[in-house]
């Protein structure tokens, strides 16, 4: 489907950025504003049968989710050693990892490419990381088959959340 980019006008810069983009789609002139994120990372932190994933309050959502640990790529670093900064930080872990998936979380209007791992051999860290200003974080150790019951039941609402458990679930690494 060929597609002809018109133009491209950035209208908001910050930690995120918007963008208008204004191109030919079947012969007809579209306009689409574009949310700029960064590459980020999510995982399914394997203990035994369960998973450990991460209670926080999401802003955005307004209330609090469950949700597996995750979060952005920052410069310079690689998908697997952002994933271990994300668990050093989230749940004070380090581990194995595999990657499990990747995919786009909302394509409509988002750039954001995550990349999954399955984190085995996970292994406590002693001198953690600091969290985030905007995490206060509350490490939840779930039993693998009853998180996929929260996913499908909607417990579990966070749609890489979902998305990862079941992944997993249906194709172990």
């Amino acid at each position: 489907m060929p597609v002809k980019l018109l133009e491209s006008r950035e209208i908001y810069s910050g930690e995120l950025a918007l963008r208008k983009d204004r191109f030919v789609l079947n012969g007809r002139e579209v306009e689409k504003e574009i949310l700029e994120h960064r590459p980020s990372v999510g995982i399914v932190a394997v203990s035994g049968d369960s998973v450990i994933l991460v209670v926080q309050y999401r802003r955005a959502a307004g209330r609090t989710l469950l949700e597996i640990p995750a979060g952005k790529i920052e410069d310079g670093e690689t998908p697997e050693q952002a994933a271990l900064r994300e668990m050093d930080e989230e749940i004070g872990c380090s581990g194995d990892l595999k990657p499990l998936m990747q995919w786009y979380l909302a394509p409509g209007y988002d750039t954001e490419l995550m990349h999954v791992f399955v984190a085995t051999n996970l292994k406590k860290i002693r001198n953690r990381r600091q969290m985030d200003d905007d995490e206060n974080i509350v490490v939840k150790k779930v039993k693998l088959k009853a998180a996929v019951k929260k996913c499908l039941n909607g417990q579990i609402q966070d749609c890489k959340s979902v998305a990862a458990l079941l992944a997993y679930y249906s194709k172990p690494v």
